[in-house]
């Protein structure tokens, strides 16, 4: 059994290979990946402010700056107060799949009561939710909550759109999260309709999906650009 030297992934991992060190080329992309954007690096930190500035300059027309998306966690949460520091104007957009704690609810109008930002949610019917999820475990993948992730996007740019606002911060790190194995992590609108309609027969009407159709529209028609600050800053 050949093991990667630095984390856990071995041979048997999706599209895996090793250096002559013996890491994979996952840990390998995380190392390019800080190069790149020059992770928690004064260069990456300059080009993030640069951004915060094209972002102040885009949106001086507008009641909001920017999208960000929150879900009650410590990524969004810190995105949220590190806005509020730089003098953006956030709109704060919550995708609600009725799954939500009673915690991360609480956390999330703790930050925005206290930060004076605006919150904008979205709630989803459960019963579609809870045919989306029983659908996924049916089909045996382990993604169950690729829905969410894949609807909160749709409804942070349907909320960019609404209000002019051509930019959405992510709360992702690429450092903390990690990478999923390729052949295993593979999401689109598509993908969730045809696994739900296989598995439930359920109608989605209220579920915002993303197709790659819409993926298009709001990238290269509406110009919205979504910015991962966790990617620049330390």
């Amino acid at each position: 059994m050949i093991e990667c030297k630095r984390c856990i992934y071995d041979q048997n991992v999706s599209a895996i290979s090793f250096d002559s060190d013996g890491i994979c080329n996952y840990c390998r992309q995380i190392e390019e990946l800080e190069s790149m954007y020059k992770t928690g690096e004064k260069e990456g930190e300059d080009e993030f402010y640069k951004i915060v500035d094209e972002i102040k300059e885009k949106g001086k027309n507008s009641k909001y700056d920017l999208i960000i998306g929150v879900s009650g966690g410590t990524d969004s949460s810190y995105l949220l107060h590190l806005s509020h520091q730089l003098g953006l104007r956030p709109l704060a957009v919550h995708y609600d799949n009725t799954w939500n704690t009673a915690i991360a609810t609480q956390n999330i109008k703790k930050v925005v009561t206290k930060l004076n930002i605006d919150l904008d949610t979205y709630v989803i019917d459960s019963k579609e939710q809870d045919a989306i999820l029983l659908s996924f475990m049916k089909a045996g993948i382990c993604g169950v909550d690729a829905a969410t992730d894949l609807a909160l996007a749709e409804v942070m740019y349907r909320m960019a759109n609404k209000h002019n606002v051509a930019y959405v911060f992510e709360g992702h790190s690429f450092q903390t999260e990690g990478v999923s194995p390729i052949g295993v992590s593979y999401t689109d609108g598509q993908f969730i309709k045809s696994v739900v309609k296989v598995h439930s027969g359920q109608k989605l009407k209220s579920y915002p999906n993303m197709t790659f159709w819409r993926f298009l529209r709001w990238v290269l028609f509406k110009r919205i650009k979504k910015i991962r600050p966790l990617w620049y800053i330390k």
